[in-house]
């Protein structure tokens, strides 16, 4: 089994401060958004959360939606600065083409990270 590279998001107080964060972004059907943290602290980054609403279909789609974020989100992981993300998807994702939504979700959390360190 190979080592882990995302963590999960565990805190109430970390989705609170995702919530307040201005650093977001939006690529296709995915939006997400980034906090930093700080270097001294210690852990699995990047940590991740998803949030998927009901409007995008039953358990089933949601669940399957969910699995294919986490996947395309291990592939981009390496890449990813150090910090907390939340990824939100609309209902057009279950429809999206797998490639076009990997695509999607990196280019997602790429944005948001870069949007973090040019907000003021």
């Amino acid at each position: 089994m190979p080592a882990r590279t995302v963590g999960r998001i565990q805190s109430g107080a970390a989705f609170a401060e995702l919530q307040r964060s201005r650093a977001r972004a939006t690529c296709g059907s995915v939006r997400a958004t980034f906090v930093p943290v700080d270097e001294s602290v210690t852990g699995l980054y990047p940590q991740v959360g998803y949030a998927i609403g009901r409007n995008c279909g039953n358990a089933v789609v949601r669940n399957s939606l969910r699995r294919r974020m986490r996947v395309a989100v291990r592939v981009a992981a390496p890449d990813l600065p150090r910090g907390a993300y939340l990824l939100r998807v609309d209902r057009a994702a279950a429809a999206s083409q797998p490639a076009q939504f990997r695509a999607s979700v990196s280019e997602a959390l790429r944005r948001a990270s870069r949007s973090a360190r040019t907000a003021p």
